[in-house]
């Protein structure tokens, strides 16, 4: 009688052990599904700064731009539901340049878009400006067609577009001492330079944009693109630009 009492408990425990090993196949199985096949798209996010370093310092300070606008864009993708969102930081978290660059790589992203606000000391400053991998990058050509996507639905949303349609290559030249300047030049420059560009675009091995949202120190800019209302409705020109640029019909999106 308790030889069968203890043949039936080993059955009962070889029973439970099945149903949890069933279990966590079907966990692993359902995290699979959803990072590979659920959500095929990868985009890198690039919060500018942060930290200790709040960027250039205005109305507000520039950081306080580029996470907003990295959540809401990060909320909205996510609740898209075909997107990964891989960020470069944390927020509120201090890193340097190129760790955040290979955080991005290492994710393998279909797309990085790295987030910034422009400054003046004249206030005047205005608009909107993104600057592509620039040319002679192997990822160039790709990195204009995102950019030019970008640029168009910023207009749409009411900014205005500096440089050639919104577009500009930004260098960093050596100076001789040691350091850099760093140098704008036109979307019209096709020329193939050997000096380095925004660290965040450096080797990326898709397309890849950095753009400058609006001037922190211009009030007309803040109230249009840098408050809560205002980096929302940024984020959605990203959204809209990422979706038209992979391909994908945007979804309607309200609750962000």
């Amino acid at each position: 009688m308790k030889q069968r009492k203890r043949k039936n408990t080993r059955k009962r425990k070889k029973r439970v052990m099945r149903k949890r090993l069933m279990l966590l196949f079907i966990c692993i199985f359902i995290g699979w599904f959803y990072r590979n096949i659920s959500s095929p798209f990868i985009i890198g996010l690039d919060p500018g700064h942060g930290g200790a370093d709040v960027g250039a310092q205005g109305i507000i300070p520039e950081v306080e731009l580029t996470e907003t606008t990295v959540k809401y864009l990060e909320t909205i993708l996510e609740k898209d539901g075909r997107f990964r969102v891989k960020l470069s930081r944390k927020y509120g978290e201090g890193k340097e340049i190129n760790p955040r660059n290979s955080t991005l790589k290492s994710a393998n992203p279909d797309i990085v878009l790295s987030i910034h606000g422009n400054a003046d000391d004249s206030g005047r400053g205005t608009g909107f400006e993104c600057y592509p991998a620039p040319p002679g990058r192997k990822n160039h050509g790709a990195s204009m067609i995102f950019a030019q996507e970008i640029a168009r639905q910023m207009e749409r949303q009411g900014s205005t577009l500096r440089g050639t349609e919104g577009i500009r290559f930004g260098y960093y030249i050596p100076d001789g001492s040691g350091d850099f300047v760093k140098t704008i030049v036109e979307a019209q420059d096709t020329t193939v330079y050997e000096y380095g560009t925004f660290g965040i675009l450096e080797g990326m091995p898709c397309p890849s944009v950095l753009v400058e949202q609006c001037f922190i120190t211009n009030a007309g800019d803040v109230a249009a693109f840098a408050t809560e209302e205002g980096c929302k409705k940024a984020a959605f020109a990203y959204y809209w630009a990422i979706c038209r640029y992979l391909g994908v019909e945007p979804r309607n999106i309200t609750d962000v």
